[in-house]
């Protein structure tokens, strides 16, 4: 990753690439508290690493290896610091990714994922009813709020990063309520918390910190609902 030195493992007998706390043979383990993060000369070896290598081929192994292709056109402005001064693509990463990837879980449609041992698919007969409840919600909310949404079970090609972050953050809370299994629907409650916070136009430094032990609370649990249903099967 560019921010922090956590290195992304690949599940067996799955295309799923992840990002634990703890490696799954207990090799490497980090405090989400103090994570190991990448400094700005990190970003400058790297790139160094990269322009004096001879082969593609090996350039993009230390591309791949260390998250980092190179130094952004930017880079001719000498007073930014790389590791802490790029923002994260916040749309891309939670809203069209993290967002829409955990419907889909919940849809049974994740990358060949099963209900496992544990029981958060829901049933395709309940997210009719979500995608029709989904499209009359939106008939009464004002457009200034939110542009015309789809029905989320049939549409979901037509949904932006806007429709996911609106329908998770306002409509799901109602409509997945006594459908999505109860602690699996608290987590769920937890990250639009998190979302909500993130979205502010100002933040204290108070409420800054805490969210952030909210994020760690999340990974935290997410990582052992993880663990705990491996231990099951």
């Amino acid at each position: 990753m560019s921010y922090c030195k956590i290195q992304g493992v690949r599940a067996s007998d799955s295309c799923i690439y992840y990002v634990p706390l703890m490696e799954p043979d207990e090799t490497a383990t980090w405090d989400a508290k103090d994570l190991l993060l990448r400094k700005h000369e990190d970003w400058a070896k790297v790139t160094s690493d990269i322009a004096h290598v001879k082969t593609k081929k090996k350039k993009n192994e230390i591309a791949m290896s260390r998250g980092i292709k190179g130094m952004p056109s930017i880079g001719r402005v000498g007073s930014i610091d790389y590791a802490r001064g790029v923002p994260w693509d916040f749309m891309h990463l939670l809203f069209q990714n993290v967002v829409k990837n955990l419907i889909n879980l919940w849809m049974g449609k994740f990358k060949n994922l099963d209900n496992g041992k544990e029981d958060y698919i829901i049933p395709d007969n309940i997210w009719q009813e979500i995608g029709k409840e989904t499209t009359s919600a939106i008939k009464t909310i004002p457009a200034a709020f939110v542009r015309s949404l789809g029905n989320i079970w049939e549409e979901q090609g037509t949904f932006t990063a806007e429709g996911w972050a609106f329908w998770f953050m306002y409509l799901a809370p109602i409509l997945l309520k006594g459908r999505l299994c109860q602690k699996f629907y608290n987590h769920f409650l937890q990250l639009v918390n998190i979302l909500k916070t993130c979205i502010k136009y100002t933040l204290s430094h108070i409420e800054i910190d805490v969210m952030e032990r909210q994020i760690i609370s999340w990974v935290e649990t997410y990582e052992w609902y993880v663990y705990s249903q491996s231990l099951n099967q």
